[in-house]
């Protein structure tokens, strides 16, 4: 019964996944337009573990980088994130999230060229996969590598799913970021219906299972 109830559980949480996906948008600015953000600026020279875990030191530049293969962004004078190809850097590093994930992910870039990418996951799954031609676009630019140019990237998690890890690669030089933010996802008011349901049900099989007390 209880192995039963369990099963029930789960297609359910499935069917409320299905479907999900992450929106994206640009913006101008080096710093996130949207409200209650937490932000890894990289300023302290190290790089961010905790509930949001970076896996690759070698992706933290100093400022000011190095034009001839990690240029910061335009407008940052501070130490910035980098994946690329040469001098230490990794050709691609990842952000991992604990909890729940995030319902939200942003960061400002600079000079973008098609090469760089961005992949997002939701646990195991990836959700999202998007060049720097498409980041360019939707910022109305091209992905000519102009180290002028920069734009603010943010992602949402659509309803039914959370973004759990975000990996940046980039096989040339380079793909340059700062500022990385986030909002901690919480469960959905379905989510806690969901568990209080599977709870009830997980009692009423327990107590269906005990035996009937025996009066002598």
């Amino acid at each position: 019964m209880i192995a039963q109830t369990l099963l029930a559980l789960g297609l359910a949480g499935a069917a409320l996944n299905a479907g999900a996906a992450v929106s994206y948008t640009a913006t101008g600015g080096t710093t996130s337009a949207v409200a209650g953000v937490t932000t890894n600026t990289f300023d302290d020279g190290l790089l961010p573990a905790g509930f949001a875990t970076y896996d690759q030191a070698g992706a933290l530049i100093p400022s000011p980088g190095n034009p001839g293969y990690a240029a910061q962004p335009p407008g940052d004078a501070t130490a910035f994130f980098s994946v690329g190809v040469s001098n230490g850097q990794p050709s691609s590093s990842s952000v991992t999230f604990g909890g729940l994930g995030v319902s939200y992910f942003g960061y400002y870039m600079g000079s973008p060229d098609n090469y760089n990418i961005v992949t997002l996951y939701s646990g195991n799954t990836q959700v999202l996969q998007i060049n720097g031609d498409a980041m360019a676009s939707a910022a109305s630019l091209l992905a000519n590598g102009n180290q002028q140019t920069g734009f603010y990237m943010n992602f949402f998690a659509d309803h039914g799913t959370t973004i759990t890890r975000v990996m940046f690669s980039s096989n040339q030089n380079a793909f340059e970021s700062d500022n990385h933010s986030y909002i901690a996802a919480v469960p959905e008011p379905r989510t806690y219906a969901l568990l209080l349901t599977g709870l009830c049900l997980l009692g009423f099989a327990s107590r269906r299972s005990q035996p009937n007390p025996r009066f002598y």
